[in-house]
């Protein structure tokens, strides 16, 4: 897949085009469900499939004040498209001027004039043009005005649950990682840079790496989860993380440390990916550093046992969580 800054440099004039739009923070279940129709009608018709998305995302844009957290990086979204067979992303610059433009002026002036689509594809919560007037019917009305195709997609429910981004990041919030899989259709992500901490870990014979945590995106709740640790000689290894502050030894910092089982290395400035899989435990504070160490080797034994059921689980649905194979689970 190849990704275009700006519709400005769009490589296929005047082909025909199949557009996905919406933000797909996070793809979930249903905006894959929207890409795969995307590439799907593009492939039957002998066109070119594309998703265009606007960055930074539109409400962090408008509303800088108000505290809103993205469930995924731009490389991460783009990532898992091209798993879908996505041909192009394009990431357009979402300004002051595009803000004021009013759900006609974006149909005609974006839609029509600079892509020239055949057919949209998008969900039943879309909305577009200045105060986010414009909607998913809205478009269909414009769509039968000025001759093209909309394909609306209805919530999806995965076995009786709403797929939303809202909903997955209520549920990342609250430690439920494994429930957010479910909604995500791959486990939860996050990829950073190895940096250096206190070197408590080392000193109780649990060295750490410690995780670069953007403030930009949501992280898990603050918790002590099972992970899978990618990026790692082309490979994986499982981890005990925590994530939240380190009560017991600082002023509550924000923290991402995570003790990789079976390994002995230093990888600082390396940038790795953790897969989180499940929550182990809510985050305490102790009295002692013995009290801590006991904890931790209870973690680690806790996490143990888990893992030959997600060994299991990644060699059945073809997901072995190694770098540069796919993130999705299905």
């Amino acid at each position: 897949m190849e990704i275009i800054n700006g519709v400005k440099r769009l490589p296929f004039s005047g082909q025909v085009l199949y557009l996905a739009l919406g933000n797909f923070d996070g793809v979930h279940r249903g905006h894959q469900m929207i890409i795969r129709k995307t590439v799907e009608a593009a492939k039957k018709g002998g066109g070119i499939s594309a998703a265009l998305i606007f960055d930074p995302h539109p409400l962090i844009f408008l509303h800088p004040e108000r505290p809103f957290v993205l469930l995924s990086e731009l490389a991460d979204r783009a990532e898992i498209m091209s798993e879908l067979g996505l041909q192009y992303l394009i990431v357009e610059s979402f300004t002051a001027e595009i803000s004021q433009l009013s759900p006609e002026h974006f149909v005609r002036n974006y839609l029509l004039d600079k892509l020239g689509v055949k057919t949209v594809f998008t969900g039943i919560d879309y909305s577009y043009g200045q105060q986010g007037a414009g909607s998913a019917e809205t478009m269909r009305y414009w769509g039968d005005k000025l001759g093209f195709t909309v394909d609306v997609s209805t919530m999806l429910k995965y076995r009786g649950k709403e797929v939303s981004s809202s909903r997955i990041r209520t549920l990342l919030l609250s430690g439920a990682v494994k429930e957010a899989a479910e909604l995500l259709n791959y486990y939860f992500f996050r990829t950073g840079k190895v940096i250096e901490g206190y070197g408590i870990g080392k000193q109780m014979v649990y060295p750490t790496a410690n995780i670069a945590a953007s403030p930009r995106l949501l992280w898990p709740g603050k918790g002590v989860y099972l992970t899978a640790v990618g990026n790692l000689n082309g490979g994986y290894l499982f981890g005990v993380t925590n994530v939240g502050s380190r009560p017991t030894f600082s002023h509550y910092d924000t923290s991402v440390e995570t003790h990789i089982l079976d390994f002995c290395g230093t990888i600082y400035n390396y940038s790795i990916r953790l897969f989180f899989l499940e929550k182990l435990r809510d985050t305490k504070t102790f009295s002692s550093a013995q009290q801590l160490k006991e904890q931790i080797r209870r973690d680690i034994e806790a996490g143990r046992k888990l893992i030959p059921y997600y060994k299991q689980e990644t060699n059945s649905s073809g997901n072995p969580l190694q770098s540069g194979c796919s993130v999705l689970r299905s």
